[in-house]
């Protein structure tokens, strides 16, 4: 499917795809006796990882959005100490595996290298994040011989490393679970698409909002922003990208944030990530008075949660220290931006907001101040100036997940429509052992905003909205804050939510080739019981099945 962002992922899968080069000239297929790899300057020895993936299925001439590689680490440091890294590919179409005479020392590199510079302690048996290898990877896959399915093989030597400074991961003879892992995102070669990577440019593109009242220029400590409840209230990280040369009228295909974690972290944080509704965003002033709670915000924006249900229970997901996380897909948000009649090509404001997490969880990600802007946040996005209208069947590759969209299913909260929170129903669904809320979609009451569009589950995710002629698995649902019926709260759906309701409804039609007979209620599945939508709102989506509009 082209002009799709698409994701493989692929492990270490013989004895003979890893292991440490000492000297540039002795290979080591497992490591060492423990089966450890170790990896920059130790014991005055330069000593190189090596990793090489099987059955990479890449187009020639792919456009890549992010790679990386993830490592499990295979000891605890004692305290920080530098390490300072450089990743490279090997330069070969299809590298074969490692042995003595093919050591990492012996292949030709790749021009391209990706600086990997540690400050930080690493803990045993965690999963660690290199930056983005998209030019690497880029490299790779436009040798004239490369085919997809290839192998792809990696170096992470040492850049200039004091004397005993190294870090150590498994080297997969250690087991299952153990083996290093390679993620890649890219674009299959189809339209005239670009991949534009923006990075922080100054003290005066980022800092720390706290309690929506005091704003940091170089975060809140040692150049590092919290983001989440520090047990006294919301810190928020507020983000200025530039130069955007990416034009008006474009298509935004996908967008990332690409954000380095500054140590290790465990907490479950529930965030919203917003845009500044500006046409050129202006830099933050060093006294606050354009923090981000001062600004207009897009009235697209998505839900970020960093933990999962289990059983019930809420669990943090686990940063590393010094690894690159990414935020969930934030192309709505850019194309809102740049879809402004004023935007002009130069600076894009986002914002990070605490939603509600728990007294106490934060995660730290570096300033951009913290060395010169180098462990900065980034913003990837991926566009083409040939705007277009697709439609896909259910059985398309892009959407191969489990959830095939035939219908649209509007649901309402059943609770009170501008006194509930979009976070308060998510946990409750999570309590109830889900990964999720059951909603793809959720149009907000008046606490969140009137009408504002919050993203749930994905799209390509199987629902838990709706289990009646398993529809779950059939259909995308969309739930309108409030109560609509009328012996339940007999409230009304207002102006704001209709508005964002038909907008929602027509794009989903559009992308998924979905007709306007498809769009129901949930009370008017077959089998289903239910009074949702309620009735205040299902004469609204009668009325759009008959004409293509709600009202």
């Amino acid at each position: 499917m082209k002009n799709q962002v698409l994701k493989i992922k692929t492990t270490i899968q013989e004895n003979s795809d890893d292991g440490r080069e000492v000297g540039a000239s002795i290979w080591y297929a497992d490591g060492n006796a423990g089966k450890v790899i170790t990896f920059g300057n130790f014991g005055d020895s330069i000593q190189v990882a090596a990793f090489r993936f099987r059955g990479v299925n890449i187009p020639k001439f792919a456009k890549v959005l992010f790679a990386r590689l993830r490592l499990k680490t295979a000891s605890t440091d004692d305290t920080d100490f530098p390490v300072l890294l450089k990743i490279r590919g090997i330069k070969e179409a299809d590298p074969q595996p490692f042995k003595q005479t093919t050591r990492p020392s012996t292949r030709t590199a790749t021009s391209n290298g990706i600086d990997w510079d540690i400050i930080k302690k690493w803990n045993a048996n965690e999963w660690v994040q290199t930056p983005n290898l998209k030019l690497i990877i880029d490299e790779l896959v436009q040798q004239s011989d490369w085919k997809p399915g290839n192998a792809m093989a990696f170096t992470i030597g040492d850049d200039g490393s004091i004397a005993g400074n190294a870090k150590t991961c498994w080297d997969s003879s250690k087991g299952k679970s153990y083996e290093a892992e390679l993620e890649v995102y890219y674009i299959t070669p189809g339209l005239h698409e670009e991949i534009s990577i923006i990075s922080l440019s100054g003290n005066d593109r980022d800092g720390e909002e706290d309690y929506d009242t005091t704003w940091f220029p170089s975060g809140y400590a040692s150049n590092r922003i919290s983001i989440g409840n520090d047990s006294t209230g919301n810190c928020d990280a507020g983000l200025i990208f530039s130069p955007v040369n990416i034009p008006k009228g474009a298509e935004i295909l996908s967008a990332r944030l690409l954000l380095t974690s500054e140590a290790q972290w465990n907490a479950m944080l529930n965030l919203l990530i917003k845009g500044f509704a500006e046409d050129n965003a202006p830099v933050f002033a060093s006294n606050g008075s354009n923090r981000p709670s001062t600004r207009t915000k897009t009235a697209t924006q998505v839900q970020w949660t960093l933990g999962f249900g289990q059983a019930g229970v809420l669990v943090g997901e686990h940063w590393a220290a010094q690894s690159v996380y990414e935020s969930p897909e934030l192309k709505e948000i850019i194309q809102e931006i740049l879809d402004r009649p004023g935007w002009v090509k130069n600076r894009l404001g986002m914002v990070i907001e605490d939603y509600d997490s728990q007294a106490g969880a934060v995660k730290n990600i570096f300033d951009s101040n913290q060395d010169s802007g180098k462990y900065g946040a980034k913003l990837v996005i991926a566009w083409t100036c040939e705007r277009r209208v697709t439609t896909r069947g259910k059985d398309t590759k892009a959407y191969d997940k489990a959830n095939y969209p035939e219908y649209i299913i509007v649901h309402h909260s059943a609770t009170p429509r501008d006194n509930t929170h979009f976070a308060t129903i998510k946990k409750s669904h999570i309590s109830y052992g889900w990964d999720d809320i059951g909603y793809h979609k959720w149009i907000a009451g008046g606490l969140d905003g009137l009408g504002t569009l919050i993203a749930g589950r994905q799209e390509n995710k199987i629902g838990s909205h709706n289990d009646s002629n398993k529809m779950n698995y059939r259909s995308i649902g969309i739930c309108v804050c409030g109560s609509f019926h009328s012996t339940g709260g007999n409230e009304q759906p207002s102006t704001e939510q209709l508005a964002t309701l038909q907008a929602l409804l027509d794009d989903i039609r559009m992308k998924r080739g979905i007709p306007k007979e498809r769009v129901i209620g949930h009370g008017e599945t077959p089998e289903s019981t239910t009074d949702c939508p309620g009735d205040h709102l299902l004469s609204y989506i009668k009325n759009y099945r008959k004409t293509g509009s709600l009202t």
